[in-house]
């Protein structure tokens, strides 16, 4: 049995609260021993927008807290790479070794199920199609889409269907999206135009911050979409 900590986003919990609890599930049906991580911020929305002693102080108390354990998941690309990319680069000297020891524990709550030794063992079944939408920050920075697509082809009964244009941002960026709003609408208009083309009325992404501003794109239009994350999609898979 692996010991873990789960890591719940700040926004996630307050925006898809359910979410930590089928990212639990799923872990705990893997044969996981899961400690919850949550009310902390990873500094990403103080850190892009410029804000860096904001960030290096949030992201000190995750570090902190994060420190006990050995292996953290995150059901978060964006907040996993800010984590291992930038929040080390905050701290000098020996501080910012010890941040970026710490960092490294942390994986994308997808790409550890996808790797996980007892993956085999658990079934999963869920009849229906959705497309996938290969979050920025999974393609460039991790670079976790290969697994991602793969644990979800092991779904039986699910068919996985690509966009045209899969590499393209759809738009949200965090704060990209208030600063240059009408290129943001341009770039969401033409994901869910895309979207539309699969014919499917499910979008499943590793990043919630995506599907927000998707299904928020998707309402405004009258577009029936559908928005669940990975941990959401396997959780209802494990029946």
């Amino acid at each position: 049995m692996a010991r873990v900590a789960l890591f719940d986003p700040c926004y996630l919990g307050a925006l898809r609260p359910a979410d930590a609890a089928h990212a639990r599930r799923v872990l705990e049906a893997l044969g996981d021993e899961v400690t919850l991580l949550d009310g902390r911020c990873c500094g990403q929305p103080a850190f892009n927008s410029g804000f860096r002693g904001e960030a290096k102080r949030v992201g000190r108390g995750l570090l902190k807290d994060a420190r006990r354990h050995d292996v953290v998941v995150t059901a978060s690309g964006s907040c996993t790479s800010m984590v291992t990319h930038y929040l080390p680069g905050l701290f000098d000297g020996s501080r910012g070794a010890a941040a970026g020891r710490i960092a490294g524990r942390f994986r994308e709550f997808a790409s550890y199920v996808a790797g996980h030794p007892n993956l085999e063992r658990v079934a999963l079944v869920l009849e229906g199609t959705v497309v996938y939408h290969d979050a920025c920050h999974a393609r460039r920075e991790l670079g976790i889409s290969a697994a991602v697509r793969g644990l979800l082809e092991r779904v039986q009964g699910l068919e996985v269907r690509r966009l045209t244009f899969e590499d393209e941002c759809c738009g949200f960026g965090g704060s990209f999206s208030v600063k240059l709003p009408e290129i943001s609408a341009a770039m969401l208009t033409g994901k869910l135009d895309d979207v539309r083309q699969t014919g499917a009325r499910v979008i499943v992404s590793t990043d919630f911050s995506c599907l927000a501003h998707l299904e928020a794109g998707a309402r405004g239009l009258g577009v029936p979409l559908e928005t669940w994350t990975v941990a959401e999609l396997l959780s209802r898979a494990l029946g």
